[in-house]
């Protein structure tokens, strides 16, 4: 069962995810503006001349060339579990907050000319928020003049690795103040499925699965980190019968998702469809070099800038295991 979203702010095409900055479209995918982005990614503060359309108006930071996005967007889903398991859109042509709703009302048979039947005022309304996230990382200058150095793969793969890291942990302990709401948020994120007390129980991981609505359960998958997972692997039912299954590293027939961000107190068990945990691009990576700050270090620095907003759009698709001392 997936998500049906409904937003018309936020439906537009993936492909445009990065033409869009400041209102208005960017051919970042010409060879021109790809060759001026690296001359000045190397040093040319020339080059940026012909990045200007490129250039958030905020971060005074540039858009990547398509086919550096294309390969940091791949990159950037190994290293953020939710960008595999939860549901991405984009809504990069506004900075402001939009709304997101959903439905899965069924549709209805009506007459030729009868009237059709509306539930969009019963919508559930997330407001989306375009919360900035950045880092610097610095590269020594010999690297950078070395024209045998793979600078995009490098920063591809830097890039990726921290903003995947730092995503996820969002998506799911966010707090919502200045960043994503998480899955384990007191208020917006999922429901309490079961509570235990001490030690987790083979019966408390069956309650868990069977408090989640039948329709979430078919798409449903686990979540918890490993402490938590050498746990389960040692749980047996009342005939001896292990609770995971070691040949398919299941759970009822479930896949696991192990995270180090899942804590191994308080919820450390989440099981549902993650589907409905939907990630919103506001505005891509945008990237520039900062000289003097490093220049001592004889190194160049990379800011990389994001804009995105994380929720859990319907609460009861995911459950949480709470546990108590």
């Amino acid at each position: 069962m997936r998500p049906c979203i409904f937003a018309a702010t936020v439906c537009k095409e993936d492909k445009i995810m990065n033409h869009h900055i400041n209102n208005k479209y960017v051919a970042t995918g010409i060879s021109s503006y790809s060759d001026s982005f690296w001359k000045a990614m190397r040093g040319s503060d020339k080059a940026y001349g012909d990045l200007i359309d490129g250039k958030h108006s905020l971060t005074n930071t540039y858009l990547l060339p398509e086919s550096t996005a294309a390969k940091y967007s791949a990159a950037l889903k190994e290293y953020d579990l939710f960008r595999r398991i939860g549901t991405v859109m984009t809504a990069t042509k506004s900075d402001s907050k939009i709304w997101l709703s959903d439905t899965d009302e069924f549709p209805a048979w009506v007459s030729e000319h009868g009237t059709i039947p509306t539930t969009a005022e019963s919508f559930p309304k997330k407001d989306v928020a375009a919360h900035k996230l950045a880092i610097i990382t610095a590269i020594e200058t010999d690297f950078i003049s070395d024209l045998g150095f793979d600078l995009e793969r490098y920063l591809v793969v830097q890039f990726a690795k921290r903003f995947g890291k730092a995503e996820e942990a969002a998506f799911i302990n966010g707090t919502g103040v200045n960043m994503p709401r998480g899955i384990l948020h007191d208020t917006e994120g999922a429901e309490i499925g079961v509570e235990a007390a001490g030690d987790i129980s083979f019966d408390d991981v069956l309650a868990l699965y069977f408090s989640v609505f039948k329709p979430y359960r078919a798409n449903g998958a686990w979540l918890m980190n490993d402490e938590t997972a050498l746990k389960l692997k040692t749980l047996k039912d009342q005939n001896g019968q292990y609770l995971w299954n070691q040949n398919s590293d299941t759970i009822l027939g479930k896949p696991v998702h192990i995270s180090e961000y899942m804590p191994s107190e308080g919820k450390p068990i989440a099981f549902g469809d993650f589907s409905y945990y939907t990630i919103v691009d506001r505005m891509p990576l945008t990237v520039r070099t900062l000289f003097e700050k490093f220049a001592l270090e004889q190194k160049i620095g990379y800011v990389g800038v994001e804009h995105l907003d994380g929720f859990l759009l319907r609460p009861e698709a995911v459950k949480v295991m709470k546990v108590t001392s």
